[in-house]
């Protein structure tokens, strides 16, 4: 390898750690973002149905982020926004498992889904197998997944909403591993972007891990 070789891949390997050291930021961002979100749940959540304000904000964000994730006038606000619209959402269960005394049940649920997460993570990067032909059977998983939650809601099963958050905890392990090896890739132009479909991950993973553990309790 001659010294131009060296140095462009020097310049490569420099600009993948800018990158990604830019998506953990934003990580880090969203997380907090959410907690002041959950914070103030209470303050927004004030009537039987102004749950769904927020939970449309969220769903309406997460569908439309290809539209907002690249923009440089609102990828910013639009994140946050969707950051704190889900710690938003999270509330009432949050605080069902408090006034039910079953806080050890959300402490569990945010260890395990921060071990999955980091350890999905940490499986995606450094492996040296080719994860990207996974990408079209997660997409459709988690299409059949949303539908069911959906059918779920008119039925109201318990052991449906148990299955569902099973399948979704393999799911979201299972994203975090491709969404890692594509970041490494260089699959992203926006880091805000990659960020988004990380948090995505682990709000899952926590959230459906809190369900199985609170039905568990």
């Amino acid at each position: 390898m001659n010294t131009f070789e060296r140095t462009e891949t020097r310049a490569v390997l420099n600009a993948r750690a800018d990158f990604l050291a830019k998506v953990w930021a934003y990580f880090g961002l969203a997380i907090a973002t959410a907690a002041v979100g959950a914070y103030f749940g209470k303050e927004i959540i004030i009537l039987p149905h102004s749950f769904y304000v927020p939970y449309g904000i969220f769903m309406a964000l997460m569908f439309t982020q290809g539209m907002w994730g690249n923009s440089k006038t609102f990828a910013v606000p639009m994140f946050l926004l969707f950051a704190f619209s889900s710690g938003t959402i999270l509330y009432p269960t949050l605080a069902f498992a408090a006034q039910t005394g079953q806080i050890l049940a959300v402490i569990q649920a945010l260890a395990a889904s921060a071990g999955l997460f980091f350890a999905a993570a940490i499986f995606g990067y450094t492996t040296k197998k080719d994860l990207s032909g996974m990408g079209q059977f997660l997409f459709f998983t988690m299409l059949g997944v949303f539908i069911a939650g959906i059918v779920n809601i008119f039925i109201g099963s318990s052991m449906m909403s148990f299955i569902i958050s099973c399948i979704s905890v393999v799911l979201f392990s299972a994203y975090t591993a491709y969404d890692l090896q594509a970041i490494k890739n260089g699959a992203y132009e926006s880091a805000i972007m990659a960020a988004t479909h990380l948090y995505i991950n682990i709000f899952a993973l926590f959230n459906n891990l809190l369900n199985i553990f609170l039905a568990r309790d």
